[in-house]
C-alpha cells in the first residue's frame, strides 16, 4: 500500500518485525516477478488498489500524474482483460482529481475501492473510494476522502463532508495510505498510516451504509507492523504486505523501503495481540525484481478486500531505480507467491 512520492517521512526505523523466516518446516517462497503496466514516458505508477471480479476482470486503481513530467498525483483505472497469455491491460483512465480548493486541492492519492452499498443523498450507490487528499504542498496534513460511485468504472463523486478521517495538525503528515475491507453490508474496516502517535499502522470500523448517519470508531493502533502496509483476509489467515527497510542507504530516493515483505498469522489470532505471531512467507527485494528499491505494495483482493483463494496470493507493487530518474521509473510489477506449496 502507498508511499506518498514526496509526503512519507524517511524511514529511520524499521516497524515491520514480522516474526522470522517462515514457519517451522517452511521455506520462504521465492515469488515469480512480472511487469504489468506503466503510464509511459514522463509519468508515474503508485499505490496499487487491484481488485478482481467473478468474470476475472481485474481493476487497478493506483496513482499516477496526468500531465508529463509534471508532479501532481491524480486517481487512474487500468482494466485488466484475462486471456489465455495472461493479463492485457487497456490504457489508464483518469477518474479523480484534485479539487480546485479545500483540503485536497494539492494532490490525491492512494485510492482504494470496494463493493459496498450506501445511501447518499437520497440514491443508492455501490462502490465506494478511500483515499489521501493534501492541501499542503509541504505534503503535511494528509487526510482520508471518500469517493462514491454506482458502477466500479465511475463516475466517482466526492463526498461533501470530506475528509472522513480528518486530522489537524499542519506539521505533521497526517493519516493516509488507506485499505478497506467489508466487514458487512453496515460496516467497513478502514486501515491507514497515522501520525497521531508517532508512526502507526492503524484501524478504525466504521458504519457507512448511510452517509447522513457515519460512525466512526476510534482509531486503534496496530502493533508489530509498519505504517506502510496492507491486510487481506481469507477464510484460514490473515495476509498482509509491508514495505520495509532491510539496507542502509543514502542514494534517492532514500524514503522508500527496498523491500516489500508478505506474511500471515492464522485469521483466530487477534491484530492488537501483544506478542508479534506474524510469520513471514517470502518478500520481494533487489535480488527478486532487479531494482534497488520495492514499495507501496498491495494485494490482488475481491471486490470486498478479501482473498480470492488461499493458493496463491499477488503482491502488487512499485519498484525504482536510484537517482535523477528515479520517480520516473515508478511502474507496475506484480510478485505471485504459491501458497498452496508453502502450506503443504
Amino acid at each position: 500500500m502507498k508511499t506518498h512520492i514526496y509526503c512519507f517521512p524517511l524511514l529511520v526505523a524499521l516497524l515491520c518485525s514480522c516474526a522470522n523466516g517462515g514457519s517451522p518446516g517452511h521455506r520462504l517462497v521465492t515469488p515469480e516477478v512480472n511487469y504489468e503496466f506503466s503510464g509511459g514516458a514522463g509519468h508515474y505508477n503508485y499505490a496499487p488498489s487491484i481488485i478482481q471480479d467473478k468474470y476475472g476482470i481485474r481493476y487497478g486503481f493506483i496513482c499516477e500524474n496526468r500531465d508529463p513530467f509534471k508532479i501532481v498525483d491524480y486517481v487512474y483505472l487500468y482494466k485488466g482483460i484475462p486471456t489465455k497469455e495472461g493479463y492485457k491491460w487497456q490504457p489508464g483512465t483518469q477518474i479523480l482529481a484534485p479539487s480546485d480548493t479545500g483540503w485536497d486541492n494539492c494532490h490525491i492519492c492512494d485510492p482504494d475501492v470496494r463493493e459496498f452499498k450506501t445511501t447518499y443523498k437520497g440514491e443508492q450507490y455501490n462502490w465506494i473510494m478511500t483515499y489521501l487528499g493534501v492541501d499542503r504542498w509541504d505534503c503535511n496534513h494528509n487526510q482520508i476522502g471518500l469517493a462514491i460511485s454506482k458502477n466500479i468504472e465511475g463516475p466517482y463523486i466526492k463526498f461533501d463532508k470530506n475528509p472522513l478521517v480528518s486530522y489537524s495538525d499542519t506539521t505533521r503528515w497526517g493519516v493516509g495510505q488507506s485499505t478497506t475491507i467489508v466487514k458487512d453490508s453496515t460496516t467497513i474496516w478502514l486501515f491507514y498510516h497515522s501520525t497521531t502517535q508517532g508512526d502507526r499502522f492503524c484501524m478504525r470500523e466504521i458504519k457507512l451504509n448511510d452517509l447522513d448517519n457515519i460512525v466512526l470508531g476510534e482509531e486503534k493502533a496496530i502493533p508489530f507492523l509498519s505504517s506502510n502496509s496492507y491486510p487481506a483476509f481469507s477464510e484460514e489467515n490473515i495476509y498482509v504486505v509491508s514495505e520495509t527497510r532491510q539496507s542502509k542507504y543514502n542514494d534517492i530516493p532514500t524514503w522508500v523501503g527496498d523491500v516489500c515483505r508478505l506474511a500471515y498469522k492464522p485469521i483466530t489470532e487477534s491484530l492488537f495481540t501483544e506478542e508479534d505471531g506474524w510469520i513471514e512467507i517470502g518478500h520481494v527485494g533487489p535480488e527478486e525484481s532487479g531494482f534497488p528499491r520495492n514499495h507501496n505494495p498491495g494485494i490482488l483482493t475481491d471486490t470486498k478486500g478479501y482473498m480470492i483463494t488461499d493458493d496463491e496470493l499477488v503482491m502488487y507493487f512499485t519498484p525504482a531505480m536510484t537517482g535523477e530518474n528515479w520517480l520516473w521509473s515508478y511502474d507496475l510489477y506484480s510478485a505471485t507467491f504459491n501458497l498452496k506449496s508453502y502450506f503443504q
